[in-house]
């Protein structure tokens, strides 16, 4: 988050200077307009180590996609059911928790009561309904077709769930492995070996090379591991900093676009974010040029949408959507061709729905295929690790005992 230090001027010309926190400059200036606010001056402010670390520790409250998508069910079936939209988040409302998306619906309730439009009250909080929400809603708007566009926008949101559920299953269950047996080990070295160390010393012989080592590890960690351990924290909370900001953000998913298989499923999960976001929003009937800047914007590896970020110059060059993405390097011949053929039939909105659905299945499948090989590979480098460490503790009291035979 950035703290910048601005000074605007209201719809009547009252001026003010607040200090506000934001992800970006960008999203500030959107909330600004979007409020009819003008922006007169601003100034960025840098924040102290003290924040930067306590901002990378601290888990900041959100709206998930799963809140997002059971808001959107509900208010399309009150609609549907001929209820008007003010009634319809007063219903939603009544009794509802006080939750960042249940704040922001009051604010959107009361702005609909002065005589906003339902677009222009969500988007005043850019925070909690993304890009795609908003413009979808404002062509459901002029369209007269609410309803619909509420339906392909929950679509959207569960498809999406159901994939991230795939990612997050086969990551998971390695990673909690991982980590059970990386504590096991730790605890092994600091509180199993040193028993041995009095043992090896009143058996006065020469230990092997890897069990002085062993030995001088666990003596090191015993002494030094609450230190150690709160380093690791800083470094974590210093890497989760680091990672939000834009720079960190494109070289973490740089390194993502490097490792075997992870590179695999970062590809597909772009692909098929890019192609059902834009799915969504040509069948709600966004221009094609309006829906790439907003998928642009959402698709989550950085790199990836860099290399895109050149279609909709492309396209206002006059090129033809799948002309212009065979142009970009990298780019899958699949996808220029489904897409192309989507534009020569008029039917592209089905074709990058078709297109989303492919490259889920190669998610799953990766998916399967990651699990089946962390699963062994973790457990044969545990065993490896284990069996070093027996190794190292029993060899010198198997070397003794021979002798003392």
């Amino acid at each position: 988050m950035q703290k910048i230090k601005v000074r605007y001027a209201d719809e009547k010309g009252n001026t003010s200077e607040e200090v506000f926190e934001t992800r970006s400059v960008e999203e500030m200036r959107a909330a600004f307009a979007a409020k009819g606010y003008y922006i007169l001056s601003e100034e960025g402010l840098e924040s102290s180590l003290f924040e930067r670390l306590k901002n990378g520790l601290v888990l900041k409250q959100g709206v998930s996609v799963k809140e997002l998508n059971e808001f959107t069910k509900l208010i399309r079936t009150l609609l549907k059911s001929g209820m008007a939209v003010t009634d319809a988040i007063d219903v939603l409302l009544d009794g509802a928790e006080d939750t960042p998306l249940n704040r922001a619906l009051r604010e959107v309730h009361q702005d609909i009561r002065e005589g906003i439009s339902l677009s222009r009250a969500l988007g005043r909080h850019p925070d909690i309904f993304p890009d795609i929400y908003i413009k979808t809603v404002v062509a459901g708007e002029k369209s007269g077709a609410l309803e619909n566009i509420l339906k392909r926008l929950s679509e959207y949101f569960t498809s999406s769930i159901a994939i991230r559920r795939k990612v997050v299953a086969a990551l998971i269950y390695p990673t909690i492995l991982l980590a059970a047996s990386s504590l096991a080990v730790t605890y092994m070295v600091i509180a199993v070996v040193p028993e041995f160390a009095g043992l090896f010393r009143s058996l006065d012989i020469p230990l092997p090379i890897m069990t002085s080592m062993l030995l001088s590890a666990s003596e090191f960690l015993g002494d030094w591991f609450l230190l150690l351990f709160c380093l690791v924290i800083l470094c974590i909370a210093g890497f989760i900093n680091y990672s939000a900001t834009p720079e960190g953000r494109r070289k973490t998913d740089a390194i993502k676009l490097k490792i075997p298989l992870i590179r695999d499923l970062e590809r597909n999960f772009a692909y098929s974010q890019f192609a059902r976001t834009m799915a969504t929003m040509v069948e709600g009937g966004i221009p094609i040029l309006d829906s790439l800047r907003v998928v642009l914007d959402s698709l989550e590896n950085k790199v990836i949408a860099a290399r895109f970020s050149v279609l909709p110059d492309l396209l206002e060059k006059g090129l033809g959507f799948g002309k212009a993405l065979k142009s970009i390097p990298d780019t899958p011949p699949m996808m220029v061709r489904v897409i192309y053929v989507g534009e020569e039939s008029g039917n592209l909105g089905d074709m990058l729905e078709n297109l989303a659905d492919h490259y889920d299945e190669e998610i799953s499948e990766l998916t399967d295929t990651i699990t089946s090989l962390i699963e062994p590979v973790l457990f044969l480098g545990m065993a490896l690790v284990v069996g070093t460490l027996v190794v190292a503790l029993l060899y010198p009291v198997l070397t003794a005992a021979s002798k003392i035979n």
